[in-house]
């Protein structure tokens, strides 16, 4: 008996999430030609803007931009394009303002190619750029990073962000920063991979052409130790390299033994602790780094 009152409790939750998301949906509706959001009958978005893009699913953030002509590049040909100034908005209409490393204050940005997607991916934060730089803000509209990067990557671990400069001979470089805009891992690769089960971060050197070695460090930014082969990634007890030349395989390094195993997959991402999941083509597994047994993968 307590156990179908415990169940029913349950269910009765969940439903009830379920009609609160469904009595709070927003759509985007046209009146006159121009854009705005309605929350069920009320509207919190005024329709004005030429194009917008509903509330992210956390129900914090939409995109709403006005549509203008503006003048190509082509310094030859003089061409018109169309050109969108856009607002990020919460529900209170209220305009997201942020600070850039210059000290002015912005309001208004580009409609990139990955803008909807960058604002939908992450539960907490997004990637907007500003002045050809990017920017870290909240989608409670606080900003923990003022200065502007070329790239910033959102990941698997919330505390950190994957950061890109580039130098003064257009080489760029990738580092790691905190949301207190404090330097983990220098500007000095190509790549950067994190796996948060370990608490450990992969630092990536091919392609830069200086032959440096990829670097593994734990979360304090303490350099650990170095490789000259590419590690595609790194647990407490395992490395896994990766071979490009003159096929591409796998090579499985225990730290300890020093023991290597050979083995093939299109693509490693972390599971659980010393396991792995892979994919080979279309199917993924998961692979036991110590017994090198793989399992299909149950979702």
């Amino acid at each position: 008996m307590f156990i179908l009152i415990a169940i029913l409790r349950i269910v009765i939750f969940f439903f009830l999430i379920f009609a609160n998301e469904l009595r709070s949906q927003t759509v985007p509706f046209k009146q006159n030609l121009k854009w705005g959001i309605k929350e069920n009958e009320t509207v919190i978005i005024k329709p004005v803007y030429d194009t917008i893009f509903n509330f992210d699913f956390t129900g914090k953030v939409c995109l709403a931009c006005f549509k203008a002509r503006g003048v190509s590049a082509n310094k030859f040909i003089k061409t018109y394009t169309t050109v969108y100034s856009c607002n990020y908005l919460n529900k209170k209409g209220e305009t997201l303002k942020i600070k850039t490393e210059e000290e002015d204050t912005c309001s208004v940005f580009s409609l990139g190619k990955n803008a909807v997607k960058q604002f939908n991916d992450d539960q907490k934060y997004f990637v907007l750029s500003s002045k050809s730089k990017k920017y870290l803000v909240s989608k409670d509209f606080t900003q923990p990073i003022f200065k502007g990067y070329r790239e910033l990557y959102l990941n698997t671990e919330p505390k950190f962000v994957i950061a890109e400069i580039k130098n003064e001979v257009g080489i760029s470089y990738k580092g790691l920063i905190d949301l207190n805009e404090i330097q983990v891992v220098p500007f000095l690769y190509s790549g950067i991979k994190i796996n948060p089960i370990d608490s450990l971060i992969v630092g990536c050197s091919a392609g830069l052409g200086n032959n440096g070695d990829d670097d593994i460090y734990d979360y304090t930014g303490k350099k650990l130790t170095s490789y000259k082969r590419h590690i595609d990634m790194a647990t407490k007890n395992f490395v896994i390299h990766k071979i490009f030349e003159p096929m591409e395989y796998y090579i499985l390094l225990n730290v300890k033994t020093k023991e290597e195993t050979i083995f093939n997959a299109d693509e490693i991402l972390p599971n659980r602790k010393d396991v792995v999941m892979i994919r080979i083509k279309n199917d993924w597994f998961t692979f036991d780094l110590n017994s090198k047994q793989r399992k299909p993968f149950q979702k």
